[in-house]
């Protein structure tokens, strides 16, 4: 405790301090923020919302998780089309929406085997690259 005391007195002038850091709360801040070439805030944001489903959720093969060999301009260019089709959206729901249809297929198993073993996991398909 008095450690996050100590570092909560160290830190808090500075936090107060910093730029607020803007991300784009819906599709049209986001096509604006990258014509203005401000958008990486919210590209941060992204990546690390998809890092926390890798991290906790994914159960696929890929050593990179849901989003494969994707660099940070394929997500970009993937989100500009994305919000031109569906403007009324926003980040979030469209991340969840690359990641839903890019997670692995998973097997129903509503009940153990009279075994007590868990149920066998269903066969890996192959998902193809977001820049291709």
């Amino acid at each position: 405790m008095k450690y996050f005391l100590l570092l909560t007195v160290l830190l808090g002038p500075s936090l107060l301090t910093a730029a607020p850091i803007n991300v784009a709360q819906n599709c049209s801040e986001w096509l604006d923020a990258r014509q203005q070439n401000t958008a990486e805030p919210t590209l941060y944001w992204i990546q690390g919302f998809v890092a926390a489903y890798d991290q906790y959720e994914y159960t696929g093969k890929n050593p990179n998780g849901v989003m494969g060999n994707a660099e940070g301009n394929d997500l970009a260019t993937w989100m500009d089309d994305y919000c031109q089709q569906n403007n009324q959206s926003n980040p979030q729901e469209a991340i969840e929406s690359l990641i839903e249809e890019r997670k692995p297929a998973q097997k129903a198993c509503p009940v153990r085997r009279s075994g007590g073993r868990p149920c066998s996991r269903a066969k890996e398909e192959d998902i193809p690259e977001i820049g291709d």
